[in-house]
């Protein structure tokens, strides 16, 4: 058993009082991680900086929206 597995052992046997205890002291020792996950790559693929996208939409894909 690892050492992980042994702390969620013990985590899932602690009272609610005890669980924040230990949940404080842990956070205060070693930090909470990020838990934000990565964007996915598409996010931001439209962002040309020009405002006047949705006006000119029919031009846009007409013109291959900025490909060659």
């Amino acid at each position: 058993m690892t050492s992980k597995d042994k702390l969620l052992q013990l985590v899932e046997h602690l009272p609610e009082d005890q669980a924040d205890e230990l949940l404080k002291l842990a956070t205060e020792r070693y930090g909470v991680p990020d838990q934000r996950r990565p964007m996915p790559a598409f996010v931001g693929i439209g962002d040309s900086g020009r405002s006047d996208i949705s006006e000119r939409v029919d031009d846009l894909l007409v013109d291959g929206f900025g490909r060659p």
